[in-house]
């Protein structure tokens, strides 16, 4: 992944975490069944790590995208900010838990359009929204006109 700024903190363990981050990697255990490498540096920020873990759990159960089009949407934004970490754990969950067809799953790691339109339309939606940072409008120049004042006079 390319990134201006890396922290240096050490990954937190149930071992040496304090209180509030054991309860939240505790949860992420159960959760997931182990706890993934970037859970590990979030709980140096427990608060951080939980709303993380809430936001994904809502974005699951509550988006209403099927979890072939969930694993879409991720591996895009994976694919977009060059994180090979998440491009691989969702490809795992795209393969094995949520059934994405072997031909997505290829063509979204190779950054090739999608065979399906539906699932076409979702990656290129998901792309835009990631690259003007939620503000279609404004395009890939990031620069936005939505909430311009209008000049002086």
């Amino acid at each position: 992944m390319t990134a201006e700024y890396r922290s240096n903190l050490p990954p937190v363990t149930k071992e040496s975490a304090d209180e509030a981050a054991r309860r939240v990697l505790e949860r992420a255990e159960a959760e997931v069944g182990f706890v993934p490498n970037m859970y590990a540096n979030m709980a140096n920020a427990p608060a951080l790590l939980e709303t993380y873990l809430d936001g994904y759990a809502r974005f699951r159960e509550r988006a209403g995208f099927t979890p072939p089009e969930q694993e879409v949407v991720f591996l895009t934004i994976s694919r977009f900010n060059g994180c090979t970490y998440c491009m691989g754990a969702h490809s795992m969950l795209a393969a094995k838990v949520s059934q994405l067809d072997a031909a997505s799953l290829q063509a979204l790691r190779a950054g090739e359009p999608l065979s399906d339109p539906k699932l076409q339309a979702l990656s290129a939606f998901t792309e835009t929204m990631v690259a003007t940072r939620g503000r279609p409008a404004t395009g890939r120049s990031g620069r936005s006109e939505c909430f311009a004042a209008p000049p002086l006079r």
